[in-house]
């Protein structure tokens, strides 16, 4: 999702002075931008960025003249960074009132990702609410924003799994029944190791939700305003069209 740009590390110092260029029109501004790699929609290959999500933001942040830097962790990590004021926004965090509290989220998201269920396709697993997951064990990605569905469901035990690619990896060795994960990140690890052919997914999605550009609460809150008008007004152009019928998934 995203125009592909050299991937740097930031060693800026002084968050004063990066939040007065940004508050600046006229002054160069630059945005500190911190993710875990979600391959296809987000990724690095040899020091570049690119995949449908960060292809979108850095496209509607260089129509904004905003100079950005993206700076691949742990998810985890990601999210401490930007709740402390140590990054300046976190890409494809999905909201939440706790995470409301300790960043400035857009109205318009970046978009809609749908979660399902991976399974073992020698023991496929069906999704006809979160009953059907009862006596399993499932794995879930650490740090992850799930339905409230599916955090407040006491019927099945839960692992969770550092990355897609753990999370994967657990299913295959028999650790977990399930894995949830979003479509299209699931079915690219997979091909990438070689074992979509053994895996199938629930054909009714567990969640479907908005993944967004969340920043730190000391970015202000006219540039995130800024940013929601340039954003949903990309989404109407025919490039972004174009972009969106690049990526998908198996159904």
């Amino acid at each position: 999702m995203k125009a592909a740009v050299r991937l740097t590390r930031l060693c800026i110092g002084g968050c004063i002075l990066l939040l007065c260029s940004l508050g600046s029109a006229a002054s160069a501004q630059t945005l500190r931008i911190v993710t875990e790699a979600w391959p296809p929609l987000i990724k690095v290959n040899d020091g570049v960025s690119g995949g449908l999500i960060w292809e979108m933001t850095s496209a509607v942040l260089a129509q904004m003249d905003v100079e950005v830097t993206l700076e691949f962790v742990p998810w985890r990590r990601a999210l401490y960074l930007v709740e402390r004021g140590q990054r300046d926004a976190v890409l494809a965090a999905g909201r939440s009132p706790e995470r409301d509290a300790v960043m400035r989220f857009p109205n318009e998201p970046l978009l809609l990702s749908e979660t399902v269920i991976f399974s073992r396709a020698d023991h496929p697993v069906q999704f006809e609410g979160v009953e059907s997951l009862n006596g399993m064990t499932v794995g879930l990605s650490a740090g992850y924003s799930y339905s409230r569905e599916i955090s407040e469901a006491s019927g099945f035990e839960r692992i969770a799994a550092p990355n897609v690619a753990a999370g994967l990896e657990l299913l295959m060795r028999g650790r977990v029944d399930a894995f949830i994960v979003n479509r299209e990140v699931g079915w690219y690890e997979a091909r990438q190791r070689g074992i979509a052919s053994q895996l199938a997914t629930s054909d009714q999605p567990v969640s479907g939700g908005p993944v967004y550009l969340a920043f730190a609460l000391d970015v202000p809150q006219s540039f995130v305003d800024e940013f929601d008008n340039a954003l949903r007004a990309y989404h109407q152009t025919t490039g972004y069209r174009l972009m969106m019928g690049q990526y998908e998934a198996p159904k």
